[in-house]
């Protein structure tokens, strides 16, 4: 059973277009707010069009890029700390331990923070200008922050994340980071999508019901003792338990050692051996995998915040719903 691409998602295949130009900055949190939307419940994705300034179309593709666009803004400036998480003590790929210490200054922090904001606002609603900003903010933050922490080097101190980690690829001289921050995802689409985005994202949906399927099913499922303790505001959102940021940066965490560094070279040319190992049937069309991942874990957040399930438990989807199967894990 194949998802089929709802109306509103269908829009932002233009977009998605546009963006394969212009890198992963762009291009990556495309992906992974199309794919969010194609999980989305249509009540869920009524209100995030209501949420969102007309220019976005309702869309979380559109809106995903936006915390990457103003950065050098002063009134933003609080934002660049929780676009990652260094790991104090974490030397890839000798040793991967995710030993977090809590300031509030990082990615995790930052998705609590946005995901108590939403759910703030949709138990009160803004009743001023100022405060629907706010939630607009909140909502674009989470959506952006949702793919930040699902590269595996945002959960890496090392060399800044591999900021400071020569390599090559090609005949180019770049670094670890611009390689799984882009690189790695548009040679992807050249080489083995002829180029096309759209077939990219239509892979990625169609392996969530087939090659991914059974690990899928667990994608949206958080362990109350890997997570025990780290939402500074779990008061305020008791129903939310479909966000876990804590165990998703330890499993990324654990990517830098398995792959991202493993054998690091700065000499060695990443676009060969090693893009063929990260994104090849043998190790479960990784960088697919972890873009389709990220999606569908944000719609099951904004599905639970927005749409939540009756309390009898009750099936709200019809059995003819193309999409049907999947939907019902995410809540």
């Amino acid at each position: 059973m194949r998802f089929s691409v709802s109306v509103a998602a269908a829009a932002s295949l233009t977009l998605l277009s546009a963006s394969y130009v212009q890198g992963y900055g762009i291009l990556g949190h495309t992906l992974t707010g199309q794919v969010a939307q194609l999980f989305l419940t249509p009540e869920t994705a009524k209100q995030v069009k209501e949420i969102l300034s007309p220019y976005y179309d309702g869309l979380l593709s559109k809106a995903a890029p936006w915390p990457d666009t103003i950065k050098g803004q002063a009134k933003y400036r609080w934002a660049s700390i929780f676009h990652y998480v260094n790991t104090p003590g974490d030397n890839p790929p000798d040793s991967c331990r995710f030993e977090y210490n809590y300031d509030g200054k990082d990615v995790v922090n930052g998705l609590f923070n946005m995901t108590t904001t939403l759910y703030h606002f949709k138990q009160s609603p803004p009743a001023t200008p100022e405060e629907k900003s706010v939630r607009e903010d909140a909502l674009r933050f989470f959506v952006h922050f949702m793919g930040d922490i699902h590269q595996p080097l945002h959960a890496s101190g090392k060399s800044r994340g591999g900021n400071d980690a020569p390599a090559r690829w090609g005949r180019a001289k770049t670094n670890l980071h611009k390689i799984w921050d882009g690189q790695l995802i548009l040679k992807d689409i050249k080489d083995h999508f002829d180029n096309n985005p759209k077939a990219y994202l239509d892979n990625m949906v169609d392996m969530a019901n087939t090659f991914w399927q059974p690990e899928a099913a667990n994608w949206t499922e958080c362990d109350p003792e890997q997570n025990q303790g780290t939402n500074p505001w779990s008061d305020t959102t008791p129903l939310i338990t479909k966000l876990c940021p804590m165990q998703w940066a330890r499993a990324m965490n654990q990517l830098d050692c398995t792959y991202v560094w493993k054998d690091y070279d700065s000499t060695q040319d990443y676009s060969s051996v090693y893009f063929d190992k990260v994104t090849g049937e043998a190790n479960g069309f990784l960088v697919q995998k972890l873009i389709t991942m990220s999606g569908i874990r944000m719609a099951a957040v904004l599905n639970q915040i927005y749409d939540p399930l009756p309390e009898n438990g009750r099936e709200r989807l019809s059995v003819q719903e193309p999409s049907r199967r999947l939907r019902l894990i995410l809540q």
